[in-house]
């Protein structure tokens, strides 16, 4: 019975992470979307950053009564476990610079980091693909050589 718990429990753990890979890609997505909405909100809105961004797929509330970019760290800051270092890297860097000039300006800046976006989501997508199959085969491996060695 111990045995198979041991394997049981490898076999989770080995999902835990294979779901964590595939957790990182949505996120990125995510950002992604939430990237070109605001490009094309800044359009309309004359580049205010807090009703660009205002809707999201975190509901992260933006107010107009505290920096974008403390903020936009606060929203970050909700997904560190899911994302690697390079991702939150990337998208701390992403509000330099944002908000200093014009709309169109703004639009540019937007779709330089949308580009940004598209090859960390096509590493993710390279993770999942490589990893997946080793984060849960391993774990169940461990879990079943400790189970014979208990036999």
């Amino acid at each position: 019975m111990l045995c198979i718990l041991i394997i049981f429990c490898g076999a989770v753990i080995g999902l835990h992470f294979s779901r964590r890979l595939t957790k990182r890609r949505e996120i990125l997505l995510s950002f992604e979307k939430l990237f070109h909405r605001a490009q094309l909100q800044i359009g309309y809105n004359a580049g205010d950053l807090c009703e660009a961004f205002g809707e999201n797929f975190a509901s992260f509330p933006f107010c107009r009564s505290q920096p974008f970019d403390v903020q936009w760290e606060r929203l970050i800051k909700q997904f560190t476990y899911h994302l690697t270092k390079d991702d939150i890297s990337m998208l701390s860097e992403f509000t330099r610079g944002l908000g200093t000039a014009d709309a169109e300006a703004q639009q540019k800046h937007i779709a330089l980091y949308v580009e940004l976006l598209q090859e960390h989501i096509r590493s993710a997508q390279e993770d999942i693909r490589n990893k997946t199959k080793v984060a849960r085969i391993i774990p169940t491996a461990i879990g079943m050589a400790i189970a014979l060695m208990m036999i």
